[in-house]
């Protein structure tokens, strides 16, 4: 085992109190010095939340970085433990009873938004139904190879973020099999559409609406999100617009995505630069 994925592989298996203490540690840093994360944050909520006030924005902005530091250690612990501890961590199941009814047996679509932790959400579904999604390789490859194997568990199938990976997604849904699509990642300028996010067009991908319409996909937004005891999963249909028009049916899985992280906003990624990007060709931060 390569030197940086014996780091990582300890990170994940240090104990509970251990990893408490080093996010405490470090969201202290990521609040009190500044940083770039710490400023997307503040301005994601600024514009997502304008009638709260200044503090109520900047107590959400410090919640975020703690969740956030907090999460790298989730994320990597559901890397490198057992498929069973992860299963385990997972204490309320909501709409499930749905999701197996109209997924059974039929080409469904999981949007999986950067909100809870996604990584163990993967590793509870293929316990149910193994999935096809894609995969962009990491800057340092001993991490992707670790992050390739870690979610490769269960029999699911890694595709490439290019278009021969969609060719072989659409191919596997056709064949009435499960794929996970990320619905809330920045898109190129060809590749997505504007539509409203927190009061605000923001380029939204239309990968999961092509899918959608081509195979007849049951789809499906999830999550998994931290509680007290441990993780609440949550699915939640989506029902497309009676005549399946790009710009409605994009709209209503934003509407249905912003509903997820209201309930509970300091567990989404506000690092990310999701407004970044204007309708008019401007931007709304750098």
């Amino acid at each position: 085992m390569q030197l940086i994925q014996r780091f990582i592989w300890f990170l994940g298996q240090m104990p509970q109190f251990l990893k408490y203490l080093v996010a405490k540690i470090m969201s202290l840093y990521m609040i009190y010095v500044p940083n770039q994360s710490m400023r997307v944050t503040r301005k994601n909520i600024d514009l997502a939340y304008p009638d709260l006030t200044d503090e109520q924005r900047s107590a959400l902005t410090q919640n975020s970085l703690k969740e956030l530091c907090g999460k790298f250690f989730e994320l990597i612990t559901t890397w490198v433990k057992p498929v069973n501890y992860s299963q385990c961590q997972v204490r309320k199941i909501s709409g499930f009873d749905e999701f197996q009814s109209q997924s059974v047996d039929k080409p469904t679509l999981v949007l999986l938004p950067h909100i809870g932790n996604w990584e163990l959400f993967g590793v509870w579904l293929s316990q149910h139904r193994s999935y096809t999604a894609m995969f962009r390789p990491l800057r340092v490859p001993e991490i992707s190879d670790m992050v390739r194997e870690a979610r490769e568990r269960g029999g699911n199938y890694l595709v490439p973020a290019t278009t021969s990976g969609v060719k072989q997604m659409l191919k596997r849904l056709r064949c009435r099999e499960m794929a996970i699509v990320l619905p809330d990642q920045a898109p190129k300028e060809g590749d997505g559409q504007y539509v409203p996010f927190f009061d605000h067009e923001v380029l939204t991908p239309v990968l999961p609406y092509r899918l959608a319409l081509a195979t007849g996909a049951a789809v499906f937004i999830g999550a998994a999100l931290k509680r007290e005891d441990g993780y609440e999963v949550v699915l939640k249909q989506l029902t497309a617009p009676a005549d399946h028009e790009q710009r409605a049916w994009l709209t209503l899985m934003n509407h249905e995505i912003e509903s997820l992280v209201r309930d509970d906003p300091a567990q989404y990624q506000w690092e990310y630069r999701r407004f970044r990007n204007a309708p008019d060709g401007t931007l709304r931060y750098p």
